[in-house]
This record gives C-alpha cells, structure tokens and sequence, in this order.
C-alpha cells in the first residue's frame, strides 16, 4: 500500500482549497450529471463494452446512454454563436441535450470570420480566445448539469502532440474533476496507421491523468471508421477509462454488413469492437453526407438511430450551427437565444425528445454524514465491493488491489491512493467532510464520510 506523510496530505488539502474557491461550479438544475454520475467504460455479464455512471457502476440494466449535439468548430460566426452560455441553456430547454461536444479548432486555420470583434483563428495562431471560448461552453454545461466533450478537433493531432498535451493539461487540471467533462484528444485521424494514433494518445492520456480519471475518448484510422483496429491492442490508460469513437454520415455509411468493395461496415466494425470489450462512443454523426452536404434520408437516420439504441450508444450530432451545410441543425436568422430548425435539425431534435424531462439525483449524492468524533461509511456494500470502516480505519475488501481517492466538499480530488490490499488509515484526516470513493477492476462506489 502506498503511504503519505501527514505534511504532504495537508499541503495536498490546501492546494486544493485554493483552486476550488477558484473554480467551483454550481449546478443550476439537476440534469443528466447528477443522475448517472461520471461516465465510464465497462462490460456487460456477456463481455460486450459498454459506458457506465459512477451512481449504479458496472452492472447489467445500468449502462448510460446520452445524446445531444456537437458544436461546428470554433472558427465561423454561425458557429461561434452557440460557444456560449446562452447558446447551450437554449439547447437544453428546446431541444432536452444531455451532452455538448466543444469542437475546437487546434492548427493555423483562419476562415477570415469576426465574432463580438475577435477574429476567429485557430488554437496554434490564437490560444486565448479559442481556450476562452472552451472555458465558456465547459462552464456552461456544467451549470446545466449536462455531459461536455472537450474535443481537440483535428485530423492531424499527431503532429501537434506538444500542443494538445499542453491544452489538456490546463483543461484536466481546471475541470478534471467534474463529472461532467469527458476528453476527447484526437478527432478523426486521416489514412495513417493505429500505432501512430495510439502513440500520440498514449502521451497526451498521461498528461491527463495527471489530475483526473474522466472518460477519455480516443479517434482511430480513417476519419473514426475503424474502432475495431484497437482490439488486442489498447492504448495504455492507467484508469483504464477509455472508449474508442465510432463517426457515421448517415447517406454515406452503413450500419451493418459489408459493402459490394468487400469492405466492412462501419456499423458492423464498432460492433466487433464492443463485442471484443472496447467501449465505443459517438462523438460524431450526421443526417446526411460526410462532406456536410446533402438532405438527410430518414429511412438511413432511422436504421442508425435503431443501430445506437440497439447498442446503448451515445452521441452528439453535428451540428448546432447555422452553416450553410445539409447536416447543420439550424437555419439562418437562428440566434443562441432563438432557434430555427432546419429539415436536419427537426429530426434530430425528434430523436431527442425522448430524453427525459426531469432527472433524480445519485442516491450517493443525498447521503447524511457520520457520527461525532468517528468517520463513518454509508451503504457498505456496492457494486461488489464490501467495504467497513472501524474507528478511522477504512477496510476494504475486493476481488483486487483497490484505488480509493479522498474529495472534499466542493468535489476536488485531494488524495488518491493506489494498490490498497485491506485497509487504509483516516487518522491524518484534518477534521471536516469528506467524500471517499473507492475502485477495483470495474467496481466503483463513492460514498460521504466526516471526521469530527
């Protein structure tokens, strides 16, 4: 079992504080967030991927999925519009999003386009603005209590390593350890091998978790059509929270079977990686083609919704903006106030009218607090943990070597421990309360503790 001294615990409490006067976030409603918790990457009692919440953890009946939209890049005024608070509560009353993907711009890229006085470029020309415009849409979301995508939104990520592994290391250090923030740190990787994906995410995942365990999300070959080349050959994640992204235009790509080329599916190529364990997640989808172009197929829209449910897949649709583009939601006159649908955005926003109209918050998140002058552990037993605490001695009892990580109120991770065989002492706790969460393999529960 790993030990800290006492010294570096309250120095590890004290940053901590320091950066949640900072940074802390509260929700305005309970939405999606609350209810399922953070997402995660499990199997089924069948060994199929899936995505999980932290509330119930990695059970059969209990796999998340969640739909909403994905912002066009960071670099038109038509886009740009909706990277803003307003533009993402109007999302989540008119059209029930549970996530937003952020699309950010990462290269040299100038579309010549103005918004509010900045000139729109892209993150290696401008990082201020385009962080800034992140900030604002993460900080949104987080209000509205719905899932965000950071998405570093290239097709060359691998010659940007440096970069990226810079921008989400400012990213997981300010938002890492709120559930809402999932990572997304290579879209759409052109005609170049797995290996180089895997490479370039293998470095900016170290990077990351540095300071959170949130899901990541990680591209492969051939614009996210391939996420069965990760099978046998994952990338290295030391919270082993990773989910390969599935991309799909529906008037482009099929669902199922192979096409008259000989070529699979790409329907069939995220089942083969779901059915070998990976998790897989739509980060990416459109109503028509894969140029952005053309008019949606509804009868192709509808055998892809039937493919995503069939599989509990999540996704954000592309895209909430008014551009001039077949698979864009809204028309134009559309303002982050006031949205007009287009014949995509219609029926997309059908498809999310399913989602729920009201959510209930995580059990774990309305536990009481302990006795006086004792830690106390509520509901014992989750998720096939079995977990006791005596005096101020957590006990832990698990299949294997368990990670128990201490919070405070405000949600900020101040202590993680890893390989923690039986037991771990709470003695050093300066007095106050607590929230403990506790993984083995892909057990998870994470329950309110206070030292008085």
């Amino acid at each position: 079992m790993k030990t800290m001294t006492f010294t570096a615990f309250v120095s590890a409490m004290a940053l901590g504080a320091s950066l949640a006067v900072a940074q802390t976030i509260t929700p305005t409603r309970v939405g999606p967030v609350s209810q399922y918790g953070q997402l995660m990457t499990g199997k089924n009692s069948s060994g199929k991927g899936q995505i999980y919440g932290s509330c119930e953890g990695v059970k059969d009946g209990a796999e998340v999925q969640v739909r909403g939209m994905s912002l066009y890049w960071s670099l038109m005024p038509q886009a740009v519009e909706f990277w803003s608070e307003e533009g993402i509560a109007t999302m989540v009353n008119d059209m029930k999003i549970q996530i937003v993907r952020a699309a950010m711009a990462t290269g040299d890229e100038d579309w010549q386009g103005e918004w509010n006085g900045i000139k729109l470029k892209g993150y290696a020309v401008d990082p201020n603005n385009q962080k800034q415009f992140m900030k604002t849409v993460v900080e949104a979301a987080i209000k509205n209590d719905i899932y965000v995508i950071i998405d570093w939104h290239s097709h060359k990520a691998n010659q940007q390593t440096d970069a990226a592994k810079n921008f989400f290391r400012e990213m997981a250090q300010t938002y890492g350890q709120y559930d809402n923030v999932i990572f997304e740190v290579f879209n759409e990787p052109e005609k170049i091998s797995w290996g180089d994906v895997k490479n370039y995410a293998n470095q900016v995942i170290e990077v990351i978790r540095q300071y959170s365990d949130n899901l990541i999300l990680v591209g492969n070959p051939e614009w996210d059509q391939n996420p069965s080349a990760a099978i046998g050959n994952e990338v290295n994640d030391s919270k082993k929270n990773t989910a390969y992204t599935l991309h799909y235009y529906a008037n482009s790509h099929n669902w199922e079977g192979t096409y008259e080329w000989g070529g699979e599916s790409e329907g069939l190529k995220g089942e083969k990686a779901m059915n070998a364990g990976l998790s897989v997640f739509v980060s990416e989808w459109g109503t028509a083609n894969s140029n952005g172009g053309g008019d949606p197929n509804q009868g192709r829209n509808q055998s892809w919704q039937e493919y995503l449910n069939k599989h509990k897949l999540s996704w954000a649709n592309w895209s909430a903006s008014y551009i001039s583009e077949g698979t864009a939601a809204f028309q134009g006159g559309s303002s982050k106030t006031s949205l007009q649908y287009t014949t995509s955005g219609n029926l997309v926003k059908g498809y999310l009218s399913t989602n729920p109209a009201s959510y209930t918050k995580c059990p774990t998140g309305q536990q009481g607090l302990g006795e006086q002058g004792t830690a106390s552990l509520l509901a014992a037993h989750d998720f096939g943990l079995n977990i006791s605490l005596a005096g101020k001695t957590l006990r832990v009892s698990a299949p294997q070597a368990a990670t128990v990580e201490i919070y405070n109120t405000l949600g900020n991770k101040l202590l993680a421990v890893d390989n923690v065989r039986e037991k771990l002492s709470l003695a050093k706790l300066p007095v106050g309360r607590y929230m403990v969460r506790v993984r083995s393999g892909s057990a998870s529960t994470m329950r309110a503790i206070a030292i008085k």
